[in-house]
């Protein structure tokens, strides 16, 4: 007997039927009943007594109300804080970022980028990975983790790509909620980010996001409402303006739609510094983080001049979003046990953890292109050439605040990981990214750059190019860090930074072999052409990125570095070399995702691309290992054998792409989001789409309309006809899978599908069946939909039916005028398969 698998999806899940199923009913019901008030109880949520709330919010002072909503100083490197009332008993919150680990003062266990967590499409391990963030939360003193992201991926350029988890709707909210669930397990309040349509760093402190209710319903919103479900504590509103209303300060996003329509009953904080005004408390923010000297605490004031500030101070209106805040702050702490800790911290499972963060960085992998060259034989280990610099370096994590310090000596190199197993392993970088010291010859100062100092610092030295070409200049420094600006070159004025932002090291996230933090910029430059750079670190000059003050304690170590274009194509030919000794090459590639700003362009950054092609010219068995957050172009993929998607993998990912490469482990993960063919075939190729439109003559965008509307990702796609590079879903194994014996059933609340998978190759390995719905003569519906999808890890020959369910939701649109999912009727395809192009199975549904 085979076994027999079912799922219970939270939105999820369509049937495929050979003969065609009819649907009929009413309108379709919301996710949330708003009648209820509060959502649901998950798992590990403690009973909420609200007239306890109710008690503790009748016995506060005006004052302590207004402390409660406003950010301070947290401790053990906290991002923020809410002091608490401790007259009442009630503990303050010390806040930790966490998309990716939890980023304190203390290593924690940096797990794979969350877009990793993604391409596994396996909520079990997504409530795995919640479990490791809420454990190290608890275990390092943080009572609110800064996460999960749920805004989608709409845009490929954008920075912060590597910290969501799909650009489908529904795959963010099914890993999103057991995610919460597992973070909020643990006492921890989750928080969901960024309410509402932050999809991209360029502009995003205050562009007006011009986009309508349907699209914000059925696609955007999805992942915010499943978590509201799942009963998360928090939710921090975005930067931007959505239709010319900051986000902040939205009563339609804040009030009507998540805590009228969904029940949200938690808090809702600005992320940091977030534009907003004092009518925003009204509008339905709780928590300013951090608390600004305008706004919320021109309100806490002795209004009516009677030497104290009470109620008597405030208008009802304000007095009744008070008390509304802080019920919101009690709540959200109720509901994880925080208003009766025992006090005791645990110790972090730093093994367990680890394990977990190694099966996810294992599960996310996704093997694009293969032609049997993986896995690695013996033979092949006896004679591999490993190129590039996260080969030897591994690039672990994104920037920004999901930056994550592990402990010393839990991330080891892909290099030595595999010597370990008794590979003949040679490596050579390739790609150049901290050169050689810029000698005192090209230097107007005739000295070269290499110092140290105690006190705030500005050089300028002007560079003379030798030779033509493209030169890198490198900054690299320890301490403080400094700012690089190139000018005297038309059209190329620009900078880099070793400088802090956002709390975390600035720079590349890939130091200099000497454990220095490295910055570049690239400039073309003709034989004996002039550009000056200008070093400096002032605190005056740092502004609010990071203050640099250099100190005897904590001095500035500075040394300004060069790859000319001799040396980089020593570089090229050092690595073709290396690969042409070698029986396979294997090229790890890279990008460096970041909060703060969006990619350039969708290539490879740098001179990687060039790397790559020299190699799979020397060597015709190369491989290629991607660690990028988001989908780049591969001009070099015809020439290539295989290419494997490690994303951002975490502190185990040298382990995990070992056994990837070796066959220890089979790749099982699926793109969450489609790989574009070019820079114009994109869904956001319109510039009043994305970057969005410049109206005051600035370099940052200010307006932007989501033209594209439900259409997000692999539905633009679908519905323009345009061949992406690699589909959404798209995912190689080591072995094969069949799909058969497809059975579709009618239920109350949706339908249910069924069908058999079959591992017909000869090693285990796991499969994503992934169902999609189609148009049809259904109006007003995408022209491709992904509508349900479970994980399943059989052995060779073995087989197992699945079982997915499909809510009414699915089958409805958001209709704008009623405000209110409806049915959408109509005769509708319905396909299953291993991915978005690669469908098994066909049927028909009529909805009525």
């Amino acid at each position: 007997m085979t076994p027999h698998r079912t799922r219970r999806r939270l939105r999820a899940g369509v049937a495929i039927a050979a003969t065609a199923v009819v649907v009929a009913g009413g309108a379709a019901p919301a996710l949330a009943d708003p009648a209820h008030g509060s959502p649901g109880q998950g798992p590990g949520q403690h009973g909420v007594d609200r007239q306890r709330i109710a008690g503790l919010v009748a016995r506060m002072t005006v004052p302590e109300k207004f402390g409660m909503l406003g950010g301070t100083t947290g401790a053990n490197g906290a991002a923020g804080a809410l002091p608490g009332v401790p007259r009442l008993g009630v503990p303050g919150l010390d806040m930790a970022d966490g998309p990716s680990g939890v980023r304190a003062a203390e290593p924690a266990t940096a797990l794979p980028a969350p877009i990793a967590l993604g391409a596994t499409f396996d909520p079990d391990a997504a409530g795995a990975y919640g479990g490791v963030l809420g454990q190290e939360a608890d275990a390092l003193g943080m009572e609110v983790l800064l996460g999960p992201m749920m805004n989608l991926v709409r845009t490929p350029y954008a920075g912060r790509n590597f910290e969501t988890l799909s650009e489908d709707p529904l795959v963010t909210a099914e890993l999103a909620a057991p995610q919460v669930s597992g973070i909020q397990d643990h006492g921890v309040i989750a928080t969901a980010k960024h309410f509402a349509a932050n999809n991209q760093e360029l502009g995003r402190q205050g562009i007006d996001v011009h986009v309508d209710d349907k699209t914000l319903h059925e696609t955007e919103f999805a992942g915010f409402e499943a978590v509201v479900q799942a009963g998360i504590g928090a939710v921090m509103c975005s930067y931007n303006q959505v239709d010319s209303v900051q986000a902040c300060e939205n009563a339609e996003l804040l009030t009507e739609v998540l805590r009228e329509d969904w029940g949200f009953d938690g808090f809702v904080m600005t992320d940091w510094g977030a534009f907003h005004g004092a009518g925003a408390l009204e509008a339905g923010l709780d928590v300013e983080m951090p608390r600004p000297t305008a706004a919320f605490t021109d309100l806490n004031r002795d209004a009516n001049g009677d030497g104290v500030v009470d109620t008597a101070d405030l208008t009802p209106s304000v007095a009744a979003a008070l008390d509304r805040a802080v019920t919101g702050v009690l709540t959200a702490m109720a509901e994880v046990g925080l208003l009766d800790d025992s006090g005791e911290q645990p110790a972090r499972a730093t093994e367990a953890n680890a394990a977990v963060a190694r099966q996810v960085a294992t599960d996310g992998a996704v093997l694009l292109q293969n032609d049997g060259t993986l896995p690695l034989g013996e033979d092949d280990l006896e004679g591999v050439a490993l190129v590039g610099p996260t080969a030897q370096t591994p690039l672990i994590g994104g920037g920004g605040s999901a930056r994550v310090t592990p402990d010393t000596g839990a991330v080891d190199s892909t290099v030595e990981v595999l010597r370990a197993r008794g590979a003949d392993v040679r490596w050579a970088t390739g790609e150049d990214l901290e050169g050689v010291l810029v000698p005192g010859s090209a230097l107007s100062t005739g000295a070269p750059v290499d110092a140290t100092y105690t006190a705030p610092v500005t050089q300028t030295v002007t560079v003379t190019a030798p030779t033509a070409g493209a030169y890198s200049f490198h900054v690299q420094t320890t301490g403080p860090g400094v700012r690089m600006d190139v000018e005297g070159v038309p059209g190329t004025d620009g900078e880099a930074s070793t400088q802090r932002r956002f709390g975390a090291a600035g720079g590349s996230l890939i130091p200099t072999a000497d454990g220095r933090t490295n910055d570049t910029y690239t400039v073309d430059l003709a034989a004996g052409q002039q550009v000056t750079l200008t070093l400096s670190c002032d605190s005056a000059q740092a502004g609010p990125v990071a203050a640099c003050q250099p100190t005897v304690e904590q001095p500035l170590a500075l040394r300004l570095a060069w790859t000319t274009p001799e040396l980089r194509a020593q570089r090229i030919a050092e690595a073709a070399a290396a690969a042409a000794a070698a029986r396979t090459a294997v090229v790890f590639a890279y990008n460096e995702g970041t909060e703060g700003e969006d990619r350039p362009s969708l290539g490879l950054p740098g001179f990687q691309d060039e790397v790559i092609a020299a190699v799979a010219a020397a060597n015709p068995h190369t491989v290629v290992v991607l660690n990028t957050g988001d989908p780049v172009l591969m001009p070099w993929l015809d020439d290539v054998r295989a290419v494997l998607q490690m994303w951002y993998p975490g502190q185990e990912g040298a382990e995990a792409t070992v056994d990837l490469l070796t066959g220890v482990a089979d790749p099982g993960g699926k793109l969450p989001e489609t790989y574009p063919a070019a820079e114009d075939a994109t869904p956001v190729s319109d510039p009043a789409n994305y970057p969005g439109l410049d109206t005051d003559a600035d370099p940052v965008p200010d307006v932007q309309t989501y033209t594209e509307g439900t259409d997000v990702g692999y539905r633009w796609y679908a519905a323009t006809g345009t061949e992406p590079l690699f589909a959404f879903g798209h995912g190689l194994s080591y072995t094969s899978f069949d799909y058969s014996g497809l059975e579709v059933r009618r239920r109350h609340d949706g339908l249910r599908v069924s069908f058999t998978v079959q591992n017909t190759g000869d090693v285990a390995g796991s499969e994503v069946p992934q169902v999609y719905l189609g148009r049809g003569s259904a109006v007003d519906t995408p022209t491709v939909q992904l509508a349900g999808f479970d994980r399943v890890t059989l052995e060779p020959g073995e087989e197992a039916r699945v079982t997915v369910e499909v809510d009414e939701r699915l089958l409805s649109v958001w209709d704008a005028a009623t405000d209110q999912w409806v049915r959408a009727p109509g005769t509708r395809p319905l396909s299953v398969g291993a991915a978005s192009d690669d469908l098994r199975l066909t049927g028909s549904i009529t909805v009525r």
